[in-house]
């Protein structure tokens, strides 16, 4: 093969280097052959991702390595964070929370219980058994294109605490404990995760949280300073703003922004206010709706952004990278199949589920780092020339590249690096195959 065509599994190679060193030495080829059997097989089943690498020891081993508590899969997101920074460095990071429901049968599964699926999809009852995740994500940003990648789950238990919102706090207190602190961290949320236990502990650790919020949120304007001085104490909230106060009062303002995949036309009203259930916090307070494609406007939300020097524009255009956690969480599940992960123990299903997120986040962010432009030099697929690079066709090229090689011949024991194999390497694999 080419050596220009290596430019990208040399990158693979590198990020697996850097994101196996939060591994055990002794477990590092057996967890990297199980990573690269999802990525080849995408079930989600261990037994079909070791029977797609063609195991080289045995399956006692592969089962040991999840369920014994040889590694910690703290360590390894963290360490993803670390190489996230390291190739895509930034002064503020973008994190997302959403919670991910996945149907079960049996209720052997851990932590399964019965939850209402406020999805509404068809053809499916308002409450299923099933294991329900909050999922903290990163949205990033490059060369003009957007992804959101996977780095913490956890899995909401039926015994004890169980809030959602509990486990919001946990995922956070990691983030801000592992970013560094001379980056800031905005979080975005959707309206259930906007309540006050949760946003008023992450003002206080100088955390910038935009999300949606009810449009009847109790929110005043400013209050004007008396122009002699008056006995008690001075006013905290000026006059009640409501959105029926704000279209007389506020000016109606349009802007072309590029939001949910596409550079779309919104009207907003937008206004320094203080928010009442955030104890009087003064926040960026936005009412929009955009223009869909069919020709008819949405209807208006209200959006509030507790940085009250950002501009309206900027909070739309933030909010909007909510959006990519959504097909995060159908490609994961269903490509990926995370919607199969099926363990036996919490902890278990906890490492498995670590890998799968890898085996999804590590071909999307290669296509991310590629680029149009890159990916077209490396790829040059003539009808799909002026495409984007998708993550798709990065699984299908690694999936070629990888399909008769000896993972875990790949990892040099002696230099504790991924190698890739040379052309009379993969010879030999494909004899022995």
């Amino acid at each position: 093969m080419a050596t220009k065509l290596l430019i990208p599994y040399q990158v693979l190679a590198q990020w697996l280097t850097i994101l196996w060193q939060a591994v055990p030495i002794k477990l590092r080829p057996t967890l990297l052959e199980l990573l690269f059997g999802n990525i080849l097989s995408g079930s989600g089943h261990i037994t079909d991702a070791i029977l797609t690498v063609c195991a080289k020891t045995s399956w006692s081993n592969y089962f040991k390595a999840l369920q014994s508590n040889g590694f910690s899969w703290l360590s390894l997101c963290r360490q993803w964070l670390v190489l996230v920074l390291r190739y895509f460095p930034r002064l503020t990071i973008t994190l997302v929370i959403d919670d991910m429901l996945t149907p079960r049968t049996s209720k052997k599964a851990p932590s399964a219980a019965i939850y209402h699926d406020h999805a509404h999809r068809p053809n499916r009852p308002p409450f299923i058994f099933g294991q329900l995740r909050v999922a903290l994500a990163i949205v990033l940003t490059y060369a003009g294109r957007t992804a959101a990648f996977p780095w913490l789950w956890r899995l909401i238990r039926t015994t004890g605490n169980t809030s959602k919102l509990k486990a919001a706090q946990v995922l956070m207190a990691l983030a801000r404990q592992w970013v560094p602190r001379a980056i800031a961290i905005r979080l975005l949320l959707d309206a259930w995760y906007m309540k006050k236990t949760l946003v008023l502990r992450l003002i206080h650790q100088a955390v910038t949280v935009i999300g949606q919020v009810r449009r009847d949120t109790v929110c005043y304007l400013l209050p004007t300073q008396p122009s002699s001085p008056r006995r008690g104490a001075p006013r905290k909230y000026g006059e009640k703003l409501t959105f029926a106060k704000a279209k007389p009062l506020l000016p109606l303002q349009h802007a072309s922004i590029k939001a949910y995949g596409k550079t779309r036309r919104f009207e907003f009203y937008t206004a320094q206010a203080k928010v009442r259930f955030l104890k009087g916090h003064i926040c960026r307070v936005v009412w929009c709706r955009f223009l869909q494609d069919s020709g008819k406007w949405t209807n208006w939300a209200l959006l509030l952004a507790t940085d009250p020097t950002l501009t309206a524009a900027n909070v739309i255009k933030l909010y909007s990278r909510r959006w990519w956690i959504e097909p995060m969480f159908n490609e994961i599940k269903h490509s990926f199949g995370l919607i199969n992960a099926w363990q036996q123990s919490r902890q278990t299903l906890a490492r498995w589920t670590t890998l799968i997120s890898l085996s999804y986040s590590l071909p999307r962010l290669l296509a991310l780092w590629l680029g149009d432009q890159k990916g077209a030099q490396l790829f040059p697929i003539p009808w799909r020339r002026q495409q984007a690079v998708t993550a798709g066709w990065i699984v299908k090229a690694v999936q070629q590249y990888f399909r008769l090689v000896n993972i875990r011949a790949c990892w040099d024991r002696k230099s504790q690096k991924f190698v890739l194999p040379n052309e009379d390497f993969m010879a030999t694999c494909k004899k022995a195959a």
